[in-house]
C-alpha cells in the first residue's frame, strides 16, 4: 500500500506539520491503522477509502488513539487527492466523510504547492471559565495570572473538537509547558478535549499532546476556535483575513489562515485554509503486527 508524505501549513518544504496520508480500496481494521500511524511518528496520519469520484471516508489517528476531525490531515489528503485524481485541473473540491460529520474542502493549484480551504462549520461556545478555575489552570500550564491577557476569559470553543483557549500576553507564550499528568481528565471537567494557548497580541499559538511530551507544529483543528474567540472577543473584525502562526518554537514556521464568515460570530461559518507541499511517496508492505 503506497503513502504520501507531505509539509502542511507551509508553502515550502520541510516546513509546517508533517502527515502521511494513505489511500485504500478496502477500509483497514482500526488496531492497524493505530499501529502504522505510531510507525510512521508523525503527530497524526490519514487513512482514505473512496467512496465517488470527489468524496472519501475519512479516518483520522494520533499516536495515542483516533480523533473525530483534525485540521491538518484533512487540508494535506484534499491536495494529495487533487494531485492524484484531478492532477490537470487547477481548481478542484473534495468531501470527507469523517465518523461524525461530513467537510468539504476546495483546493488550489500553484507552481509548487497546493492550497485548500476547509469549512470547519459554526463554533460551538462552551464554558466560560470562572476566575478560580482560570487560575488553577494557568497553574497547569506553568502560567500566573499575570501572564492571561488582560480582561481575556478562559473559554472551550469547538469547531469539531472542543478546544480551552488560553488568551496570553506574548511574552509569557515561551515559558507555557504541561505540568501536571492528568490534564485530560481536567480538561473533561470543563468540557474540553484538549486546549490551545493563544498569544493575543502577535497571534501565534501553542498545544502539545495532553500529556504535555510532544508539542504540535501547526494544529488546524484549533484555529478555527481561535478565530471565533478572536472575533468573539472583538479582536479582529468578522469576514476578515487572520493569519495564525504557529511552530516557531519547533523550527518548523507554520501560517494559517481564518476566515470567520458571517453577520454574527455564533452563526457564522468558520473557514480554515492552509499550503500543502508533497515531499514523498513510500510503500507499506507489512499488514500485520
Amino acid at each position: 500500500m503506497k503513502y504520501h508524505h507531505v509539509d502542511v501549513f507551509s508553502d515550502k518544504p520541510f516546513s509546517g506539520n508533517g502527515l502521511t496520508i494513505f489511500i485504500n480500496e478496502n477500509p483497514l481494521d482500526k488496531s492497524l491503522m493505530q499501529t502504522i500511524t505510531q510507525e510512521m511518528r508523525q503527530f497524526e496520519s490519514i487513512f482514505l477509502n473512496p467512496i465517488n469520484s470527489d468524496t472519501f471516508r475519512a479516518r483520522i489517528f494520533t499516536m495515542e488513539e483516533e480523533l473525530d476531525f483534525a485540521g491538518h490531515p484533512i487540508i494535506g489528503a484534499t491536495a494529495i487527492v487533487h494531485d492524484l485524481y484531478a492532477k490537470d485541473a487547477s481548481e478542484s473540491k473534495v468531501n470527507f466523510q469523517l465518523n461524525e460529520k461530513l467537510v468539504t474542502v476546495k483546493t488550489v493549484k500553484h507552481n509548487n504547492h497546493y492550497s485548500a480551504q476547509m469549512n470547519q462549520g459554526k463554533p460551538e461556545f462552551r464554558n466560560i471559565l470562572s476566575k478560580e478555575q482560570e487560575e488553577t489552570f494557568l497553574r497547569y500550564f506553568n502560567l500566573l495570572p499575570e501572564d492571561k491577557y488582560d480582561h481575556l476569559p478562559l473559554q472551550v470553543i469547538s469547531t469539531g473538537l472542543p478546544y480551552l483557549i488560553i488568551p496570553v500576553k506574548s511574552k509569557s507564550l515561551a515559558k507555557v509547558k504541561v505540568t501536571i499528568p492528568d490534564l485530560e481528565e481536567k480538561l473533561q471537567e470543563v468540557n474540553a478535549k484538549f486546549f490551545y494557548v493563544l498569544d493575543t497580541e502577535n497571534l501565534e499559538g501553542r498545544t502539545w499532546d495532553n500529556f504535555g511530551l510532544v508539542e504540535d507544529i501547526a494544529t488546524g483543528s484549533a484555529a478555527g476556535p481561535a478565530g471565533a474567540y478572536l472575533v468573539q472577543n472583538q479582536l479582529v473584525n468578522i469576514d476578515t483575513e487572520i493569519i495564525l502562526n504557529q511552530g516557531s518554537f519547533l523550527g518548523r514556521p507554520s501560517k494559517m489562515k481564518i476566515i470567520v464568515n458571517g453577520t454574527n460570530v455564533e452563526e457564522s461559518e468558520i473557514y480554515v485554509e492552509g499550503d500543502v507541499c508533497k515531499i514523498a511517496v513510500g510503500e507499506l508492505f507489512q499488514f500485520e503486527r
